[in-house]
């Protein structure tokens, strides 16, 4: 025990000096292979935030109309417009009737 213990007395600085170099090889080499704390937060944040986004995003799209909800509807609106166009036709006829009736009566 006493012989190790001079040999690490007389060679401390050579010791010191190895275990240093391999320390920071290892730190390195860690640092090269893992992300540090900050980058996973920031990332962590980043793929918080997408989500959040991507969330809003559908529920948007689930409230917005199919595309055989939309084609119905152009149905039900270009037969809506041919009704108008009949109710109009009538409508003229009407108007054009109920003027005859006024002026009957003014006249009598």
């Amino acid at each position: 025990m006493s012989d190790f213990l001079d040999a690490l007395q007389r060679h401390w600085g050579l010791i010191v000096t190895v275990a240093g170099a391999v320390w920071a090889i290892m730190k390195l080499s860690m640092d090269s292979k893992y992300p540090n704390k900050n980058d996973l937060k920031a990332v962590c944040q980043n793929i918080f935030e997408v989500e959040a986004r991507i969330t809003h995003i559908e529920d948007t799209l689930e409230h917005l109309p199919t595309m055989e909800q939309i084609s119905e509807l152009n149905v039900l609106m270009t037969a809506i417009k041919g009704e108008m166009g009949t109710v109009n036709s009538r409508l003229s006829t009407l108007t054009y009737q109920v003027n005859l009736l006024i002026e009957d009566r003014v006249r009598n």
